[in-house]
C-alpha cells in the first residue's frame, strides 16, 4: 500500500482555520457542548472507488486532511490489490480516532455508507460512531436557488469561486486509470471485483498513472477547502457578524434602507428581489444588493390602518357602534345595550400609522425574540400578512431594526 504525506501550505491552512469553516463548525456543535477553539478536531476526507456499488466494487484510494501535533497534513492511501483494502481502511480508521468532525462532499450519501459497507465486508468495525458529520454538499445546497446555480457538483462550485484544479479527469476516467494501474502481471485482483482493464492512451507508465490518481484525489480534497468560501453567503443570510452601519428612510417615506458591511467578501456580487408576501399577487418586494463587502437591504414601509388583536379577549367587551374593544374594568361605564362580550375577531385595537412587514407571514415567535415586546398588527382577524409599527427617531432603537434586518435576510434564504 502506498502512503503519501504532505504538509498543507499557508493558504490552505488559512482556509481551514478561517471564519468560514469556524462558522460551519458552530452550526454542527450540539447545544450542550462547548464550541471548539479551533478546527484541529476536523478531518476532511474523500475516497476513490472502482464503482458505485459497495457490493461489487471496493475502495482503492482514501485521501484526508487532518491536524497532527499542531500541523496540518494531507494523507493519501492507495492500493493496487483488493486484498489490501482491509489495510487501507484500517489505516484510515486510525486517523479518524483523533477526529471529532468528518468533513466531506456528499459523503453522507456516498462515501460514508460505502466505507461502512466495505469495512463490514472486511470484518472491520467502522470508527465513524460518535463523529459529527459535515456534508458540504448538503450545507451549501440551499444556495443553489438563491445564487441561480445550474449545478451543485464540487467541480462546478470550485469554478464558481474562481479556483482551477490541475486534475482534468472525470470519475469514469479515474476508474479506468486505476484498472490500468492495477493490471500489471504480478497483480491478482478477484475477478468478481475487476472488469477488463481498458487502455489509457495518455498514460504510459505505472508511475504516471499513480501520480494522476493521487492528483485527482488531492484536488478533490483541496477543492473542498476552496468551496468553504461559499460560507460568506450563508453568513450574510444569517446576519452573522455583519456590521450594520446606517439606517435611512427613502425621500418618499415608502421604504426603509439598511446599509451594512458583510463579515466576509462574497465571491460574486449579489442582486435579489423577493416578494414580501409570497402568495400575494403584486406584493411589494424586498430588495437586496451586495457588492464586494457592503450591501443594502430595502424594505417597504406601509401607511395603513391596521388592528392589533388582543389575546385575552375574555376580559374585554366589544362596542359595536364604535367598533372597538374595551377592558371589563372600564366597561361598567358603558350601558349594557351598547356592549357585548368580545370574541377573538372583535377584540382589537385599531391604529393608523407606518408599519413594517413581517415577511413570510410569520407572527412573533421564539425564532425572532426581538419581536416579543412588539404588538403585531394585521388588516383583519383572518389576514395572513403581519406588521409591526414603525416610528422614526429614538423610539425605534437601532439594535431592534438591525435584528429586524437580519430576520429579513434569514427569511430570504429560507424561501
Amino acid at each position: 500500500m502506498l502512503h503519501e504525506i504532505q504538509p498543507l501550505n499557508k493558504e490552505e491552512i488559512q482556509l481551514i482555520e478561517g471564519i468560514e469553516f469556524r462558522s460551519i463548525l458552530m452550526e454542527r456543535i450540539p447545544s450542550q457542548e462547548q464550541a471548539p477553539k479551533s478546527a484541529a478536531s476536523a478531518l476532511f476526507f474523500d475516497i476513490e472507488t472502482t464503482g458505485l456499488s459497495a457490493d461489487r466494487s471496493f475502495v482503492f484510494l482514501i485521501g484526508c486532511i487532518c491536524c497532527e501535533e499542531g500541523k496540518w497534513n494531507r494523507h493519501q492511501f492507495c492500493i493496487r490489490l483488493v486484498q489490501e483494502e482491509s489495510l487501507l481502511l484500517s489505516s484510515f480508521f486510525e486517523i479518524t480516532k483523533k477526529a471529532r468532525f468528518l468533513v466531506h462532499f456528499n459523503g453522507n450519501t456516498f462515501d460514508i455508507p460505502f466505507i461502512e459497507k466495505r469495512a463490514a465486508a472486511n470484518g472491520l468495525c467502522s470508527c465513524f460512531d460518535g463523529l459529527l458529520s459535515i456534508d458540504l454538499y448538503q450545507h451549501f445546497r440551499p444556495l443553489r436557488k438563491i445564487l441561480n446555480l445550474p449545478h451543485m457538483n464540487q467541480s462546478f462550485l470550485e469554478k464558481y469561486i474562481g479556483w482551477e484544479r490541475e486534475d482534468t479527469l472525470s470519475g469514469k476516467e479515474v476508474v479506468s486509470l486505476f484498472w490500468n494501474y492495477a493490471s500489471s502481471p504480478e497483480t491478482a485482483i478477484e475477478k468478481t471485483l475487476s472488469p477488463a482493464a481498458p487502455d489509457i492512451n495518455d498514460t504510459s507508465t505505472e508511475q504516471t498513472a499513480e501520480l494522476l490518481l493521487l492528483r485527482h484525489n488531492r484536488d478533490d480534497l483541496l477543492g473542498m477547502l476552496q468551496i468553504l468560501k461559499l460560507e460568506a453567503y450563508c453568513m450574510l443570510f444569517s446576519g452573522q457578524d455583519s456590521m450594520f452601519q446606517t439606517i435611512s428612510v427613502s425621500d418618499s417615506h415608502s421604504a426603509l434602507q439598511f446599509h451594512f458591511t458583510t463579515a466576509l467578501p462574497l465571491p460574486h456580487p449579489l442582486q435579489l428581489t423577493r416578494p414580501v408576501f409570497k402568495k400575494e399577487e403584486n406584493s411589494p418586494v424586498l430588495t437586496l444588493s451586495v457588492n464586494a463587502s457592503s450591501g443594502n437591504l430595502t424594505v417597504p414601509i406601509f401607511c395603513e390602518t391596521l388592528r392589533y388583536y388582543i389575546p385575552d379577549y375574555k376580559n374585554y367587551y366589544y362596542l359595536p357602534l364604535e367598533q372597538q374593544a374595551i377592558h371589563k374594568s372600564v366597561a361598567s361605564y358603558v350601558a349594557k345595550e351598547y356592549r357585548v362580550p368580545a370574541k377573538p375577531d372583535t377584540c382589537y385595537v385599531e391604529k393608523t400609522g407606518l408599519f413594517l412587514p413581517l415577511p413570510q407571514s410569520f407572527p412573533a415567535s421564539d425564532d425572532f425574540a426581538f419581536l416579543k415586546e412588539k404588538l403585531i398588527f394585521r388588516e383583519s382577524y383572518d389576514a395572513k400578512q403581519f406588521f409591526f409599527e414603525y416610528t422614526e427617531g429614538t423610539e425605534q432603537p437601532k439594535e431592534f431594526l438591525s435584528s429586524y434586518c437580519k430576520a429579513c435576510l434569514t427569511l430570504i434564504f429560507r424561501e
